[in-house]
């Protein structure tokens, strides 16, 4: 299914604990076809629904509606620095999205 990278599990768990966050909120990922044929998603904590798919990576709970199972699989979600930025940014690299290029990451100085 898909995979959460060690710099999002910290950044998630940081934006958990600093964000008051409810307990037993999970980290939401949502998928919607664009207008340009592409993915755009949505990220943020919610309440479990009936029809989700939960996934547990070190404590943090992901949920997924069971119907975009198809659009995330081999997708990871990651904390990163790309080139275009200044600041570390949640993204989800997936190679099912029709337009997805590969992001280009910061070189550490």
């Amino acid at each position: 299914m898909i995979t959460v990278t060690e710099s999002a599990l910290d950044f998630i768990r940081y934006s958990a604990e600093t964000g008051a966050i409810e307990e037993g909120l999970g980290l939401r990922i949502a998928v919607k076809e664009a207008s340009d044929g592409g993915y755009d998603y949505g990220i943020g904590f919610d309440e479990p629904r009936e029809k989700d798919m939960e996934f547990d990576f070190e404590e943090i709970k992901v949920l997924i509606n069971e119907e975009l199972k198809e659009y995330l699989e081999d997708a990871t979600l990651d904390y990163t620095l790309l080139d275009d930025g200044d600041e570390k940014q949640l993204i989800v690299l997936n190679p099912n999205d029709p337009t997805y290029v590969s992001p280009k990451r910061k070189k550490k100085k």
